[in-house]
């Protein structure tokens, strides 16, 4: 792999996606036990308690929806609101311009939980580098209504990625951010290439062309969602409604997602200080009169996300030997490095050769035709 930097005087911002780990609203699902049961079970707490079960032939269960095919509305009616006023989106800038949240951003749901994501169709380009011109987003995790969620922790997550891969929240795939916290996140931008078969992009490994057999483009972390979606749909015959329904009927997939052949990505990272300071904690108290002093460091996440720099770090594969111009000049080259030779000795050295092996097939054929005379002396 060869590496290269190249400048730029603008880069196009990456696709920001954000979402509350616990983004169950708790005022919004019915106060009854029986309810808080199916809660209960699909939540990370079920491990420890292997005994609790539920009677699905009480009519709780019908009365609320839960035998109707879920829409968007119905799981949106259970989470915290995130774009509306008093969501977790409280306010959003760009190079020190608002921007409007209903317009460049839109919502996104994942099992159990609702993000919100960068809008493929508005593009916003970075024309500084630095912590001063950024974007910048004020967050209110709403945390008193806080509900059993698919996680422990208690904070936001969010992942900077390509606007056409669908982002994987697992792992280092995203950052993870506790409430009362002013976060820098600094992003550098990386392109890769690798050469498509026959040559190998990792060892034993193979990259793909933005191409399905379908004609449709390839992306790996879409190729992951697919794989897990058909073996949900294998083990309950059912798809998660996050998917499009009728795609299994068109396309028959297998669970193999090899690096594309091209990809970008954005490495990021943070630095954070306590948000806000005791003494504009105790001033924003006094002005907008919160419900406690401590409201904004309990709910309230400040993030900022800027270009360290206005380039692209490229990492190009390249073959070895592109022609057989190469394999010589390496032959040449290796000989003068370790032999002193050149391509003159070379030369010599295979005229030597060539004469002395002349003069041994000459002289051999002469011997041949040589005849031994017997001359007798008389005395």
């Amino acid at each position: 792999m060869t590496q290269y930097t190249k400048p730029q005087n603008e880069i196009e911002f990456p696709t920001v996606t954000v979402c509350n780990l616990n983004s169950l609203n708790k005022s919004a699902i019915r106060n009854d036990s029986r309810i808080e049961n199916y809660y209960l079970i699909v939540s990370p707490l079920s491990v420890y308690l292997p005994n609790i079960s539920i009677n699905w032939s009480d009519p709780i269960f019908e009365q609320e929806g839960f035998y109707l095919n879920r829409t968007f509305e119905d799981v949106m009616n259970e989470q915290k609101k995130v774009l509306d006023p008093g969501g977790l989106l409280v306010s959003a800038s760009f190079d020190f311009s608002p921007l409007d949240v209903k317009e460049y951003f839109q919502i996104k749901l994942y099992p159990n939980r609702a993000s919100f994501t960068s809008n493929p169709h508005m593009k916003i380009k970075s024309k500084h580098e630095g912590s001063e011109f950024h974007m910048t987003l004020m967050l209110d995790l709403d945390t008193a209504n806080n509900y059993y969620g698919i996680s422990y922790g208690e904070g936001l997550q969010f992942i900077v990625h390509d606007a056409n891969e669908d982002p994987i929240h697992q792992g280092i795939n995203g950052f993870y951010v506790k409430p009362g916290r002013d976060v820098f996140a600094s992003v550098h931008k990386k392109r890769y290439e690798y050469l498509p078969k026959p040559y190998e992009a990792m060892e034993n490994m193979y990259c793909k062309d933005h191409k399905n057999d379908d004609g449709s483009k390839y992306y790996r972390s879409s190729c992951f969602k697919d794989c897990l979606s058909t073996f949900i749909l294998g083990r309950c015959h059912c798809l998660p409604y996050t998917h499009k329904r009728d795609f299994y009927k068109k396309t028959k997939l297998e669970c193999d997602c090899p690096l594309p052949c091209t990809f970008t990505q954005y490495e990021v990272s943070l630095t954070s200080s306590l948000f806000p300071s005791d003494f504009y904690s105790k001033k924003t108290f006094a002005v907008r009169g919160e419900k406690h002093l401590d409201y904004y460091r309990q709910n309230y996440v400040n993030l900022h996300i800027y270009f360290d720099q206005l380039s692209t770090t490229i990492s190009q594969q390249v073959p070895k030997y592109s022609s057989a111009g190469d394999i010589f000049a390496n032959l040449g080259g290796q000989m003068g490095l370790f032999l002193g030779a050149s391509i003159v000795t070379l030369t010599e050295l295979c005229e030597f050769l060539i004469f002395a092996f002349l003069t041994f097939i000459i002289n051999v054929i002469k011997r041949g035709q040589t005849e031994v005379q017997t001359i007798s002396i008389q005395q």
